[in-house]
């Protein structure tokens, strides 16, 4: 019984509670969330509730995201991991590799989140005052939708990549 409160324990419940938030969220907004906006609301109506659902769920996806990485660094300390010697053993190169995906996430993260979030709603919002879809600003908007779709379906190929090299490391 006293496993299951030690700490390490409780570090590796805030790791998987944390990894459930952030892919758990992705997933929420693809699969249930996305849909039934596209059904229901008109394009520039949804994109700026999409907005508002980004900047919550930016939140805490980024709380999640710095807890599996304070976590996920202390569950390395707690296998000793040699960090300088990371590729010698074949845990150490499955836990590299999680490693190289986890910083390339983080780049698609933040791109998408502070360019293509921000000025896909900043087009909106310009239709939004303007009182009609100039198709300019139209044409624009939908190309950046675009290259935002495809991050966000690489960002979350990615993080599904990460927990099958979490599930190979302790398998």
């Amino acid at each position: 019984m006293d496993a299951i409160f030690s700490v390490w324990s409780w570090i590796r419940w805030i790791h998987i509670v944390s990894a459930i938030a952030w892919i758990g969220g992705q997933l929420f907004i693809l699969l249930i969330l996305l849909p039934i906006m596209r059904s229901v609301l008109p394009r520039n109506e949804r994109i700026l509730v999409f907005a508002q659902v980004g900047r919550r769920y930016a939140v805490v996806s980024w709380v999640a995201l710095t807890l599996l990485i304070v976590t996920g660094f202390l569950n390395g300390q707690r296998r000793s991991v040699a960090w300088e010697h990371l590729t010698d053993s074949g845990y150490g190169q499955i836990l590299f590799t999680k490693l190289i995906f986890v910083a390339v996430i983080i780049v698609v993260t933040l791109v998408h989140a502070l360019y293509f979030g921000r000025r896909i709603t900043e087009l909106a919002e310009r239709s939004a005052t303007i009182g009609y879809d100039d198709p300019k600003i139209a044409a624009e908007r939908r190309r950046l939708q675009i290259f935002s779709g495809v991050l966000s379906g690489l960002n979350l190929l990615l993080n599904l990549i990460v927990v099958l090299l979490a599930a190979a490391l302790v398998a």
